[in-house]
């Protein structure tokens, strides 16, 4: 891999990763264009702990305040307790997906070199996005927010496993068909994507190791990463100007469209 695709690659995940239009989806099919053959897993990796540090970086004062509050255990002040609730809520928003990830993880990898059904599940992401923007009905904060509301989110996250279904989007997405205020929607989606991150990294590095497959040529991979981080923070700041403006839709449009054109030259 050179240098020039790395950096397409770690451009391509940073906008992606964030914005609700698919990474892997993306990354998937821009391999595939690119020449590179085989689906590159641990380099996807690296590009997502790129992506993590952004999201480390963007959301520091929320993950403060739930450390805070952690170590503040006793302490019953009501911001202490509301902080706590958002931590227990993230674990369990993270069952599903450490669940699916460990029974199905071998079958779900073989997916990442199918090309027609990351097409079509970039169209899939395209209708719940303009879905659920349209079904936003409420307005439930960290309050009002329950076990069950956590569990559906990770749910979607779980499926969000598949190339071509958005984290993001379809996170964001169970969010606003819960009721949950768009801003609340925006945190917990990318707070709860923190220990799947990690998770997958740890998984994937050990993996690597094992197998002795980690990178001949460093720079590559440092320069997709650093594109990746860089493209990453702009996209969150984009992604939470677009959904409290009520511009989540736009994303639809973008996912039907490159679904449907990658969709069709692969059939063609």
């Amino acid at each position: 891999m050179t240098l020039a695709q790395a950096t397409i690659l770690g451009i391509l995940q940073g906008l992606t990763e964030f914005l609700p239009v698919s990474s892997s989806g993306h990354l998937v099919i821009m391999q595939h264009y690119l020449g590179l053959k085989h689906p590159l897993l641990l380099f996807d990796i690296v590009l997502h702990a790129g992506t993590l540090a952004a999201v480390f970086l963007y959301f520091r004062k929320d993950i403060f305040a739930i450390v805070l509050s952690l170590i503040r255990f006793a302490q019953k002040e009501p911001q202490q307790v509301l902080q706590r609730k958002l931590f227990y809520l993230i674990i369990l928003g993270t069952v599903p997906i450490a669940l699916v990830g460990g029974l199905l993880r071998s079958r779900i990898e073989n997916l990442f070199a199918n090309i027609p059904l990351t097409s079509f599940l970039l169209l899939v992401t395209g209708t719940l996005l303009w879905t659920s923007e349209r079904a936003a009905s409420s307005n439930k904060g960290i309050e009002k927010v329950g076990i069950l509301d956590a569990l559906l989110i990770g749910i979607m996250q779980a499926a969000a496993i598949l190339p071509g279904i958005s984290r993001s989007g379809a996170t964001i997405s169970a969010g606003l068909f819960r009721g949950t205020s768009k801003e609340f929607a925006f945190r917990y989606s990318f707070l709860l994507s923190i220990p799947a991150i990690l998770g997958a990294l740890v998984i994937e590095a050990k993996d690597a190791v094992l197998e002795k497959s980690l990178p001949h040529q460093l720079l590559p991979w440092l320069g997709g990463t650093a594109a990746a981080f860089l493209v990453g923070y702009f996209a969150l700041v984009v992604l939470r100007k677009a959904l409290l403006g009520r511009r989540l839709y736009w994303f639809s449009y973008y996912c039907w469209i490159a679904g449907g054109i990658s969709l069709f030259f692969v059939l063609i």
